[in-house]
């Protein structure tokens, strides 16, 4: 888009030679418009964007081993993939939308039942199931949010809280955990948008951010 192209054009550099992590929402995959959105705005960087397994014990292993080896300089996660992001602690990160109670926002919103992914994975997979065991595995790790906060001293307590960001669309009808989440983190805020991150929401709320952490 011309906008991401005039932005690419002011800020050539940015986030240049380091790695960004993307973590997908439900459903969704790392062949996401997110995703591409990230490669067109960050050229030169080395974006990594994982296939989330289905299950969140395999996608926390999954996670805690791509950080071990890639040690990337920022990660972004959108709803689901917020959640995560939350939980990798000790990195600068971005939660867009995140779904800190994605148990409860499965049962509410008919995210149950036989699932189709919104978009290709590299495994070929195109449906899934979600039944109450899973919905409960969910719920088991979304119960973990914060659990990285507690322990810490005051001065590492605060340099982790201003490690994170949080931006909330304030047209999302799936996800409010605003309140939630700025009880623990200082650097919350609302864009104008919806819980799917459009090109201008992207470029006006998250763009901004990111070259906030990148300075």
């Amino acid at each position: 888009m011309e906008q991401q192209n005039q932005y690419v054009k002011q800020f050539p550099e940015l986030m240049k030679g380091k790695t960004v992590m993307y973590l997908h929402g439900f459903g969704s995959s790392g062949q996401s418009g997110t995703v591409t959105r990230l490669r067109t705005i960050l050229p030169n960087a080395n974006v990594i964007a994982p296939d989330l397994p289905i299950h969140p014990a395999e996608a926390q292993v999954l996670l805690r081993e791509l950080c071990e080896r890639e040690q990337p300089d920022l990660i972004l996660g959108t709803s689901m993939g917020g959640m995560y992001t939350e939980q990798l602690y000790g990195y600068d990160r971005i939660c867009m939308n995140p779904a800190l109670c994605l148990a409860d926002t499965m049962q509410q919103h008919g995210m149950t039942g036989t699932q189709t992914f919104q978009n290709p994975r590299l495994d070929g997979q195109q449906q899934f199931y979600v039944d109450k065991a899973l919905v409960k595995e969910y719920r088991q790790v979304s119960e973990q949010r914060f659990s990285g906060l507690e322990g810490l001293n005051d001065e590492k307590l605060e340099k982790e809280k201003n490690r994170v960001y949080g931006l909330f669309g304030d047209k999302d009808d799936l996800v409010d955990t605003f309140d939630m989440f700025r009880e623990r983190y200082p650097k919350a805020a609302h864009f104008h948008g919806e819980h799917r991150m459009d090109d201008r929401s992207f470029m006006h709320a998250v763009v901004p951010v990111i070259r906030w952490i990148d300075d």
